[in-house]
């Protein structure tokens, strides 16, 4: 019943996106032309996601959906705030991998490209003196998400704290204007690190 209804939702789609085309090539719309564009786009997403929500097992169909649809947003917002049209195209992306982890906590990888999609969008429609840090830190928390998130297997993803916290102080450091310091907060943050690594070797040794 489920793949019958997957084939429908394909079946309508192939239809429908043929006929837009169809009368896009004949020059049917006329000066509609790119609203029929948005609308083709949309409904290819739309096909995709209605896949996606058929079967959550197909979780690849999100992304395709989701970037399909975000084209046809970007088309939109662009005429009317073209600062967002990235946020839109971009996040709408992001949304699609996030819905990846959301069908299925072991994949966990999609948050990193959901978060980071997300913040570039973000990035794109702020002023250009606060996108480096603001960069930095929306990676910073993609990481920090990541850490959070446990994989219903078990298990632990600390590591991702490492560079939710570099990332972090970058962020803060570019927005605050002292990024300068970097230059020497790098190697004494790299030796802390390296003797904190050394000792906790010393300490299971002696164990």
């Amino acid at each position: 019943m489920r793949e019958s209804r997957i084939g429908l939702w394909i079946a309508l789609g192939l239809v429908v996106g043929g006929t837009l085309l169809l009368l896009m090539n004949l020059n049917g719309f006329g000066e509609q032309e790119a609203a029929a564009r948005v609308a083709l786009f949309a409904m290819g997403g739309a096909v995709f996601l209605g896949v996606f929500a058929q079967d959550r097992r197909r979780w690849w169909a999100a992304i395709p959906g989701c970037a399909l649809v975000g084209i046809a947003l970007a088309a939109l917002v662009d005429p009317v705030a073209g600062g967002w049209g990235g946020l839109a195209f971009l996040g709408t992306i992001g949304v699609g991998f996030a819905l990846v982890y959301l069908s299925d906590r072991d994949q966990w990888w999609a948050l990193i490209p959901a978060g980071a999609l997300l913040t570039v969008g973000m990035v794109s429609a702020l002023p250009e003196e606060w996108r480096g840090g603001t960069l930095f830190l929306g990676l910073a928390a993609t990481f920090a998400v990541v850490a959070l998130a446990a994989p219903p297997a078990g298990g632990r993803m600390s590591w991702a704290w490492f560079p939710a916290t570099a990332l972090a102080v970058l962020g803060a450091l570019r927005l605050t204007g002292v990024d300068d310091l970097a230059g020497l907060l790098w190697p004494v943050a790299l030796i802390v690190v390296g003797l904190f690594l050394l000792l906790r070797y010393l300490a299971r040794r002696r164990i």
